[in-house]
């Protein structure tokens, strides 16, 4: 199966109505796909649902998992756009930023059809692991990436030590999200849990532990 998220197409992407309408099809497409799961949806489900022909579709993307790929890669572009759009960053302390980034992320992952699309991912994952891994090369990673080269912005103002900042982010976001995601999933959130105290706790136990740790530090 063939996971690259487009046809190679000559000449620059169309402005403006035409910029728009795609990204709506993008969007309502992921939205058929977190509702149904990704082997139940069909193009001419979403052509029809988006209101264009099964045409449209295939002239920029040659199956359903191509544009899968691209409508999840769409979702995170805008949720990294506004993750990164925090006011006054530099004047901000790192405890600060992953706060703020942490609360977006958690609210993200713990809305239901997000519960729903991980929980349908996973059941798939199996069937189609390269689909699996062209979703988590333009979600999960580009997460972490973007946390990546925020670390190395306070590196460089001294605030932290040299680290593998890639697998810093990947501790981060498994602090963060696996453990409430999980609970959500089965139903054992407990009805008191409260997302402020454990962002605060995971931000406080990753710094402290990040800050105290030697330079170059890695577990093998």
């Amino acid at each position: 199966m063939e996971i690259s998220p487009h046809k190679v197409k000559a000449g620059r992407p169309k402005a403006g109505t035409e910029q728009e309408r795609h990204a709506l099809l993008l969007e309502q497409a992921l939205e058929i796909f977190m509702l149904e799961g990704v082997s139940q949806t069909s193009i001419g489900r979403i052509a029809a649902a988006c209101g264009v022909s099964t045409r449209t579709i295939y002239e920029r993307y040659e199956n359903k998992y191509a544009l899968l790929i691209a409508a999840i890669k769409h979702m995170v572009e805008k949720d990294v756009s506004a993750m990164v759009q925090i006011d006054n960053l530099s004047q901000q302390t790192l405890q600060q930023v992953l706060t703020d980034i942490g609360r977006f992320m958690l609210k993200r992952v713990l809305e239901p059809r997000m519960l729903s699309f991980f929980k349908i991912g996973v059941a798939e994952a199996s069937h189609l692991p390269e689909l699996s891994r062209a979703m988590k090369a333009v979600g999960p990673e580009r997460i972490h990436q973007m946390l990546a080269d925020i670390f190395s912005f306070y590196a460089a103002k001294n605030q932290l030590a040299a680290q593998d900042y890639k697998r810093a982010a990947e501790s981060f976001c498994e602090l963060l999200i696996a453990a409430p995601r999980l609970k959500a999933l089965f139903g054992v959130l407990e009805p008191d849990w409260d997302a402020e105290v454990h962002l605060a706790f995971v931000v406080n136990l990753f710094l402290h532990g990040l800050q105290g740790m030697e330079p170059g530090y890695a577990v093998e």
